[in-house]
């Protein structure tokens, strides 16, 4: 009876054992992966004696061409290269098993004769990053649309042999993908292509054998002339070459080709030339000449210009470029929204205030940075329709004084670097939708209007180098934008440049602001980029003491006027703040402490003024150099050379000779007190030494007290020697 136990015990372990490696053996890939793999099996040859099978009950993870997660063991790539002998049935696989292997990032399945199509659940395989399925029979006869933007195509692509069928084809954002004519052999039915961020390897000779609708090669590296093989696309009406490098004069196929266009975009590129040399009457709705080297007029009173305003809502982008001449009158003629970037150019002459005053529809006007002189209309009434208006970097005087009432559109409003004078205006409070007000460098005078307190969007304030006197308004604590950081969960609702849909987008041309000690320039204003730059006036009075209220500002410049009283302690709460100048006035006291708790701050200038006392020393404070504390003939600490008010010593006195000898009785070294403490302490070593020598455990604790005694200290030594 008991050997009978014996044997049962012993065969219930064995096949318990051989079940469990048999179970851990199929389970190193999940159980609905690993009947995927043996359908596979059944549709597949392998060479005898080469090792290759797929054997039931083996581990999958270990099957040739196959690669596991080494962690979660999940199949993450199935790669099935038979030579071309003929191993691999014809018509084998099931491409839709593909689609249960949900880590999978690679597939390179080839010479099997595949004839099914691609299976649409592909697109549910988040990690998938290779496809390649090359010398198969496939037929994707019914795919018009492919998009593929952002993958990590290489050159095998093109072997891949996309249908005929496909008409609209994405290629955007394969970064390793370079494209040569062999990519589009089948593509006879292809109308709209997209191969932006690729590159773009054809021949000058090339010709398509498709006809274009549309055509985007964005970032394509084509480094030379716009290439002749688009002259052939006889219906394009949308063409975009921005980006590439492209040199020489723009062809006059290209104009030609352009009467036809909706949209024309060849901006950041080398070309030169003059803009619609032949004036052809052209229905462009877009156009898009941007930072090239295009000279002459802009095109007035004539057949271009006068189709140009009469198409569709018009984006005429001509900026950073090298015409000369006058704005035409006629611009103001378009009853459409336009949007019209002239800046950076050198254009001169007067503006056609018609562009901008009420009626008007364009919505997005830049024409900063050229030589434009002249004063604008007294009493001008804007456009309620303007979204953003730069007039910077240009000759414009005269009194500023234009009305703004119940506007809730104009978001952007820079006039800085000209010569307007006059009060600020203050219609400006009026403007509750203002983001960014820029008045900067021009002759301004008077008050700082309380009524910018209103401006609960304002992220932007810069009226830095005018002459404006008086005191900081109390209110400006009241900017909503600027008063909450980002940790009280406060985000603007829309940010510079708006994009509102319609093709509208902007463009700021370069927002320059000064902060951090240097001209900084912005193309675009994030939600989180908040400044005041009031510097170089003939501001008096104090600081706002409660000015660290605006605790979501980043950038804050004070300097160079003659505001005195103390540094509010209330900018410690300005937990965003990364630029502080506060240079070149007449502030008096102490650097307040609570500026240590400014964990951002990586500017800080509080030379040139009155402080006194000791420098703070901790958090970001002890990083400046000298040259923020500069000018402060009483401050002291580090970094200056003067040291902090540390105890001084000072120099030995006379003493009689009574006190003489009560110094030498004081200073006898105390032999008895000493030698009464080692006595006590040998005493209690000795007690302490027998009791680890009697008890193992007590042994045990005491030395591992002592290691972590050490393991404490030694950090702090280490520290000190170096």
């Amino acid at each position: 009876m008991a050997l009978a136990i014996v044997k049962f015990a012993t065969s219930t372990v064995f096949l318990i054992v051989l079940f469990a490696n048999t179970y851990i053996c199929l389970c190193r890939c999940p159980p609905q992966e690993y009947e995927a793999l043996l359908s596979f099996n059944i549709t597949l040859t392998f060479p005898t004696g080469y090792g290759y099978e797929w054997a039931n009950g083996t581990d999958c993870c270990e099957w040739y061409g196959i690669e596991c997660d080494e962690h979660k063991n999940h199949v993450v790539e199935i790669r099935w290269m038979p030579d071309r002998n003929g191993y691999g049935r014809e018509g084998g696989i099931m491409l839709d098993n593909l689609c249960k292997f949900p880590s999978l990032t690679g597939i390179v399945i080839s010479y099997v004769g595949l004839t099914n199509n691609l299976p649409s659940c592909l697109g549910n395989l988040n990690f998938l990053e290779d496809i390649i399925i090359e010398y198969n029979g496939l037929g994707l006869s019914s795919l018009t649309d492919l998009h593929a933007r952002g993958n990590r195509f290489n050159e095998s692509a093109p072997s891949w042999g996309l249908p005929s069928s496909i008409k609209l084809l994405s290629f955007s954002l394969n970064h390793e993908l370079t494209i040569s004519e062999k990519f589009f052999r089948n593509l006879t039915n292809l109308w709209r292509l997209s191969l932006s961020n690729s590159t773009l390897n054809i021949s000058t000779s090339w010709i398509p054998n498709f006809q274009l609708s549309a055509l985007e090669l964005v970032s394509c590296q084509m480094d030379g002339q716009i290439p002749p093989w688009i002259s052939t696309q006889f219906s394009l009406y949308s063409l975009t070459l921005a980006d590439n490098g492209l040199v020489g004069e723009i062809p006059s196929w290209l104009w030609a080709m352009a009467a036809s266009f909706d949209e024309l975009n060849i901006s950041q590129n080398h070309l030169h030339g003059s803009l619609f040399p032949n004036g052809p009457n052209s229905r462009i709705g877009i156009l898009d000449v941007s930072s090239n080297a295009l000279s002459g007029n802009i095109p007035s009173e004539g057949p271009a210009l006068t189709k140009l305003i009469e198409g569709p809502p018009l984006q005429l982008m001509l900026n950073d470029n090298l015409f000369t001449g006058n704005i035409p009158p006629s611009l103001c003629n378009s009853s459409l929204w336009l949007q019209l970037h002239l800046e950076n150019n050198m254009l001169d002459g007067m503006i056609p205030w018609c562009l901008i005053e009420d009626g008007s529809r364009i919505y997005d006007l830049n024409l900063g940075g050229n030589s434009l002189e002249g004063s604008m209309p007294q009493g001008l009434i804007f456009s309620s329709s303007i979204e953003y208006l730069v007039l910077k970097n240009n000759q414009l005087s005269g009194i500023f004084a234009p009305s703004f009432t119940n506007y809730t559109v104009l978001q952007l409003l820079d006039i800085g670097h000209n010569k307007f004078s006059g009060h600020l205006p203050k219609s400006i409070g009026n403007i509750s939708s203002l983001q960014a007000l820029v008045m900067n460098d021009n002759q301004f005078r008077g008050n700082i209007l309380s009524e910018l307190g209103d401006l609960k969007q304002l992220q932007i304030l810069d009226l830095s180098s005018n002459s404006l006197s008086g005191s900081i308004p109390h209110n400006i604590v009241f900017l909503r934008a600027m008063a909450a950081a980002i940790e009280d969960g406060y985000v603007l609702q829309s940010s510079l440049p708006y994009d509102g849909g319609n093709s509208r987008s902007s463009s700021l041309g370069g927002l320059g602001m000064a902060s951090k000690g240097t001209e900084l320039y912005y193309t675009y204003i994030l939600s989180t980029l908040t400044s005041i730059d009031l510097s170089n006036n003939q501001l008096t009075g104090d600081v706002p003491l409660d000015l660290g209220k605006l605790k979501g500002l980043r950038f804050l410049n004070l300097s160079m006027n003659s505001l005195n009283g103390i540094i509010p302690h209330s900018l410690g709460d300005m937990s965003q703040l990364e630029s502080l100048d506060l240079s070149s006035n007449k502030l008096s006291g102490n650097i307040p402490s609570e500026l240590q708790s400014l964990s951002y701050l990586a500017y800080l200038n509080l030379s040139n003024n009155n402080l006194s006392g000791n420098i703070p020393q901790g958090g970001q404070m002890i990083t400046f150099e000298n040259t923020s504390y500069a000018g402060n003939p009483n401050l002291q600490g580090w970094p200056l050379p003067k040291n902090c008010n540390w105890p001084k010593f000072a120099p030995p006195r006379p003493v009689s000779s009574s006190e003489n000898k009560d110094d030498e009785e004081s200073q006898q070294i105390p032999w008895y007190e000493i030698g009464l403490g080692w006595s006590y302490g040998a005493g209690f070593l000795s007690i302490v030494v027998l009791l680890l020598l009697v008890r193992e455990s007590w042994r045990k604790k005491y030395f591992k007290g002592v290691d972590d005694i050490l393991k404490f200290l030694f950090p702090f030594v280490r520290n000190r020697r170096l």
